[in-house]
């Protein structure tokens, strides 16, 4: 990490596991919705994807917002949907990263 104000450089690290080993992955809310030039069928393509992979979510008019959703799919959907949604996302981890 570069400090602008001191001119100096200082590296970090966290741990990727908690206490016990149980992994402390990236994850949030993912909201979706139609570029002005398509329709809501990538919303319905999206929410399926997501009840398939046990997502719970909300499709409200012209958005779509998938609930804890992980990084790795996250990725994927943006990969999938990225042509023709405008895909927004949140992810953090819980509990926070303390430095």
């Amino acid at each position: 990490m570069y400090d602008c104000l001191q001119d100096s450089y200082a590296d970090f690290s966290f741990a990727t596991y908690d206490a016990v080993g149980r992994p402390r992955p990236l994850c949030g809310s993912l909201s979706a919705t139609p570029l002005p030039s398509s329709d809501d069928s990538a919303l319905h393509d999206l929410a399926a994807f997501a009840r398939d992979q046990g997502y719970r979510f909300d499709h409200c008019a012209q958005q779509l917002i998938v609930h804890d959703i992980s990084l790795a799919d996250a990725l994927a959907v943006n990969t999938r949907f990225g042509q023709t949604l405008i895909i927004s996302c949140d992810l953090r981890r819980d509990p926070p990263v303390r430095f």
